[in-house]
């Protein structure tokens, strides 16, 4: 007889007969949810997803699978407005103004997550945009329609493939998103403009990756992606 299948996100052991007891490490998919508390570095249940929540349960989506750990982003913004690079010229994540957001937002987190902003090419990964290479005219919709994907293919609430990724941001829903939240147009991600030196791609409320001033702090925010061993979501 075959064993009893666990439930989702639990490792399943390999049949008795076969090759290796080495526990089988299950794969993620690409949006698929994790309720996790990075303080407590901990599986937990009934995540918080409120604009400038930083602590506690809160909801997570896979945006890639390493193996032994994924990549996963909030599903909520931690700090709802900032400018990017105050300096009004774009930075390397590393040295820009955000960074600081970034940090001071994750203070207390457990070690090891590395908190960063998504990058604009993983966002193409994600959504299949093989048509963006960083300049301002390869903006697309997450999953948009046409040659470079910017026709807009959804307009009711939920009806995105990828609502996850621009969920509680203003007045999303009519743009195929699920929850929206007025705090927040959207959120940045570290990546330049390759041919504007003093603009950055961000998610915006409309479903689209966008660019915009880098200065700017009256739109966009925080939403951190971090890196999660599965021993601790399984």
């Amino acid at each position: 007889n075959q064993p009893e299948a666990k439930k989702s996100g639990e490792v399943k052991e390999k049949p008795a007969g076969g090759s290796s007891n080495t526990p089988v490490v299950k794969t993620y998919t690409v949006g698929e949810a994790v309720s996790y508390n990075p303080v407590a570095n901990q599986k937990c249940e009934n995540p918080t997803s409120t604009t400038g929540t930083k602590t506690g349960c809160m909801k997570w989506y896979v945006i890639k699978d390493n193996g032994e750990s994924v990549n996963a982003i909030l599903d909520h913004n931690t700090t709802a407005k900032v400018a990017y690079e105050t300096s009004g010229t774009y930075k390397e994540y590393a040295q820009a103004t955000i960074k600081s957001t970034v940090d001071s937002d994750t203070t207390g987190w457990a070690s090891g997550l590395n908190p960063r902003l998504i990058t604009a090419n993983e966002v193409a990964s994600i959504t299949n945009t093989s048509t963006f290479d960083g300049s301002s005219g390869t903006w697309f919709y997450l999953d948009g329609t046409g040659d470079k994907k910017q026709t807009q293919a959804s307009s009711s609430q939920g009806a995105s493939s990828y609502a996850w990724l621009f969920d509680y941001t203003k007045g999303c829903t009519s743009y195929g998103c699920t929850t929206a939240d007025s705090s927040t147009s959207g959120y940045w991600t570290s990546s330049p403009v390759s041919d504007n030196s003093s603009r950055a791609w961000y998610v915006l409320n409309y479903g689209i990756l966008n660019d915009y001033d880098v200065g700017k702090a009256s739109y966009f925010g925080v939403r951190p992606v971090i890196t999660l061993s599965k021993s601790v979501i399984k």
